[in-house]
C-alpha cells in the first residue's frame, strides 16, 4: 500500500506482536508521543481490555525507503451502530492520544497527505469512520499532523503543571497544616512500587477505596468492566523489575493504613496521573491524595521531567498544581456513507458533552440526579 507521502510505505498490522520491533525501533528514536503510547502500556491495555470488547488491532505504520519507521497509528477497529470504526487503542484510560511520530516527519507532514494514507487504510480494512478523539494539538513543541484535519474541541480539557526545580510545590498554609498532622502517624512514609509485593499491596488497598468513593458520587465503578483490573496489574508488573513499569504506582501510607494511591504513566517529558484513591477513614479529612500530588511532583522534578498532568475533567483540586489547561481535541474523518451520518452525530455528541461540562449549574444537576439513580438502584 502506497500513499502519496514522499518516499513513504504505509503498512496495516492486525497484532502488537508483528509491529513490536518496529515500535521498539521507533521508540529508540526518542520520538513525537505521549506516555499513553509506550508499547508495553497499550499491548497490556489491548490484550486485557480490547480484545474482550470485541475489537482488534489496527496499527498503521509508516516506514521510508530503507524501511526505517516513520510513524505508528496505535488504532483498533470495532463494530457499532452497523459501522467499523478506527480509534485509538486504550479507550477512556488515555487522556492524551497520539501517533508516534518521528519529529522531522510529523514538521512536514500536510493534511493531504495524512487524508491519502487514511483513505488506503480504510479502502483496505473497511473502515468507515476513523474516530480520533483526545488529541493534543501540540506535543512538545511540534504541530500534531492531526490537527490540520477538520476537528472540535473534545468534551474535556487536560490540566497541566510545569516541574520546577523546587523540591517540592508550594501549598497553602492550611494543606501544611495538614500534612504535618499526618506526618505524626507511625511509619508514614511516601513510597513508590518496586516489587510485584508492593503492587499487590497498593492495589488491594485502591479497590475498595476507589468503589467507595464512585458509591459515594453515585457513579458506576468503571474499573469493574470487563479486563480493567487485569490490564491495570499487568501493566505495573511489567518493566518494573527493570525500574519501568507501564504504570508507576505511588502512595502515601503509614503503619497499618494506605492513605492515598495515585498511578500514573511518564516518559522523559510527562508524568500524567491516570487514577487516585484516598482511604475512606478518618485521616481522608487531612487530603492525603493532595499530599500525594505534591510528593510525585517532586519525584518528576528529581527525574528531570519537565511537565505532569492530572488527567482530564475539571476537579478543584487541580488547581493547586496545574496552571494550565490543555485543550485536547477530536477529528471524525469519514470514508463512507454510513461513516458521515456516523460522523455527524460524534460531532453533535461531543460539543452537547462539552457544552454541559462548561455549565457548572447543568452538570452539578446532572451529577445530583445521578447519584439518585445509583442510590435507588442499591437500594
Amino acid at each position: 500500500m502506497r500513499s502519496d507521502a514522499p518516499q513513504t510505505r504505509v503498512v496495516v498490522f492486525g497484532d502488537f506482536a508483528a509491529v513490536e520491533p518496529l515500535w521498539r525501533e521507533l521508540e529508540a528514536t526518542s520520538p513525537l508521543s505521549t506516555p499513553y503510547q509506550r508499547f508495553e502500556w497499550l499491548a497490556n491495555w489491548f490484550a486485557h481490555v480490547g480484545r474482550r470488547a470485541g475489537c482488534e488491532p489496527l496499527i498503521v505504520a509508516g516506514v521510508d525507503r530503507d524501511d526505517a519507521p516513520m510513524f505508528i497509528l496505535p488504532l483498533m477497529r470495532e463494530r457499532r451502530y452497523g459501522c467499523h470504526i478506527a480509534r485509538f487503542c486504550g479507550g477512556s484510560h488515555s487522556n492524551l492520544n497520539i501517533a508516534i511520530w518521528r519529529s522531522d516527519v510529523a514538521a512536514r507532514l500536510t493534511a493531504s497527505q495524512v487524508i491519502a494514507f487514511l483513505k488506503d487504510v480504510a479502502a483496505e480494512r473497511c473502515v468507515d469512520l476513523f474516530a480520533f478523539e483526545g488529541q493534543p494539538s501540540v506535543w512538545c513543541g511540534v504541530p500534531n499532523p492531526f490537527a490540520a484535519l477538520s476537528r472540535q474541541p473534545s468534551p474535556d480539557d487536560v490540566y497541566v503543571g510545569n516541574v520546577e526545580a523546587a523540591p517540592r510545590p508550594y501549598l497553602p498554609r492550611r494543606m501544611r497544616k495538614k500534612e504535618r498532622r499526618l506526618m505524626k502517624l507511625a511509619g508514614f512514609r511516601f513510597g513508590k512500587a518496586q516489587t510485584p509485593g508492593d503492587v499487590d499491596r497498593l492495589l488491594a488497598a485502591f479497590w475498595p477505596q476507589k468503589a467507595a468513593r464512585f458509591a459515594e458520587q453515585g457513579i458506576d465503578n468503571v474499573f469493574t468492566k470487563p479486563g480493567v483490573v487485569d490490564f491495570i496489574h499487568a501493566a505495573c508488573l511489567d518493566g518494573l523489575i527493570e525500574g519501568r513499569p507501564a504504570i508507576d504506582l505511588f502512595a502515601l501510607e503509614s503503619v497499618g493504613e494506605i492513605l492515598a494511591v495515585i498511578g500514573g504513566v511518564g516518559n522523559d517529558q510527562r508524568f500524567s496521573v491516570m487514577f487516585n484513591s484516598i482511604t475512606a477513614g478518618v485521616h481522608a479529612r487531612r487530603s492525603p491524595g493532595i499530599l500525594l500530588v505534591a510528593d510525585i511532583v517532586a519525584h518528576c522534578a528529581a527525574r528531570g521531567i519537565a511537565s505532569f498532568d492530572l488527567g482530564a475533567g475539571h476537579v478543584p483540586y487541580k488547581a493547586y498544581f496545574c496552571s494550565e489547561r490543555e485543550q485536547r481535541f477530536d477529528s471524525f474523518i469519514p470514508f463512507s456513507a454510513r461513516g458521515r451520518a456516523l460522523a455527524a452525530a460524534c460531532r453533535a455528541a461531543s460539543a452537547a458533552r462539552r457544552s454541559l461540562k462548561a455549565t457548572p449549574s447543568l452538570f452539578g444537576a446532572l451529577h445530583a440526579v445521578r447519584r439518585g439513580l445509583f442510590r435507588t438502584r442499591r437500594a
